[in-house]
């Protein structure tokens, strides 16, 4: 069966007992079985192993922060992946780069250039990664994926038109945000513990309850690992609580600002939809003023950022 999205079913998640003795049960026996910090770090090590790709875009993100660096030089890191690769060459020669008989990564960067293939390897890496259904927060992969790509398409608009960091690092960040629920994920799915969240608390709070820590910290961890720039893994670190940082990170505050803004696919099919004004949260008046933008600003980046993410996936099915 399928749903009207077309989309296959995820497992069901367990109901709530009414019995205060078996609730007391169940929640004893699923301590008991929380992921150690040794089998989270295996889980890490799993998910390194779906896929070189997210290491490929890291060393791609550091060729082109590189002078020196030339086409060949990236055109040989993406092309050692041929899934990656494919994907690449297919979007180059899709009608939303006005078609092409591209047959090579080479091919390719001739005919879009270097920061467009970069900005088509984020998009490539992000859909691998994050297209897989995450069965014990109840999101579907396509879910996962959309909102994935609406944070990243969000955060390069923010910065382009602040001018206060480079669109493509915001853009790579906005779409690793929530990388960290892979990680958890995995954890609980590994031991097979029966762990869900089922909305009675924060996603955060079942996180820290479930595997001790939350997923941008977990996030932080995986991109550490893949060695992405330090400043990308601070601002995933701190997406939740930029203040803690001694040194300020605008990517960090600007992810915490846009929580507040874009709609939370978590436990529901993940369709941005925004009203004729926008009602702007208290914690934003400061940020706003920081990167010199203004609500109706703001509300015309996040409409141009809906039809840009509705061309990718109609262009690229994502």
């Amino acid at each position: 069966m399928v749903d009207a999205a077309g989309r296959s079913p995820l497992p069901p998640k367990p109901k709530h007992f009414r019995s205060a003795n078996l609730l007391d049960i169940m929640i004893s026996t699923l301590t008991a079985m929380q992921p150690t910090k040794a089998q989270l770090m295996a889980a890490l090590k799993q998910i390194e192993k779906f896929s070189p790709a997210p290491v490929i875009l890291s060393k791609a993100l550091k060729l082109l922060a590189d002078p020196n660096s030339d086409l060949t030089g990236i055109a040989d890191l993406v092309g050692s992946d041929p899934a990656l690769a494919a994907d690449i060459i297919r979007c180059a020669n899709s009608a939303f780069y006005a078609g092409g008989n591209c047959k090579t990564i080479a091919d390719a960067m001739q005919k879009i250039g270097t920061r467009e293939t970069v900005r088509l390897l984020n998009l490539a890496v992000g859909r691998i990664v994050s297209g897989r259904d995450l069965t014990c927060y109840g999101i579907h992969g396509t879910d996962f994926w959309a909102e994935s790509l609406f944070n990243g398409l969000f955060m390069q608009a923010l910065a382009k038109e602040s001018g206060e960091a480079d669109p493509d690092e915001a853009y790579t960040v906005g779409l690793l945000r929530f990388i960290g629920r892979l990680a958890i994920n995995q954890a609980i799915e590994n031991l097979r513990a029966g762990l869900f969240w089922l909305g009675g608390e924060s996603i955060a709070q079942w996180e820290q309850e479930s595997v001790g820590l939350v997923q941008a910290q977990a996030g932080a961890m995986l991109l550490g690992k893949w060695r992405f720039p330090e400043t990308m893994v601070r601002a995933i670190a701190a997406q939740d609580a930029p203040m803690v940082l001694e040194e300020k990170s605008w990517l960090a505050e600007a992810l915490f600002f846009s929580s507040a803004l874009l709609p939370q696919g978590a436990g529901a099919s993940f369709l941005p939809s925004l009203g004729a004004s926008l009602i702007m949260p208290a914690i934003g008046t400061e940020f706003l003023h920081r990167s010199g933008l203004n609500s109706g600003e703001v509300e015309t980046l996040l409409r141009s950022t809906g039809e840009s993410f509705e061309a990718i996936r109609k262009n690229f099915g994502a």
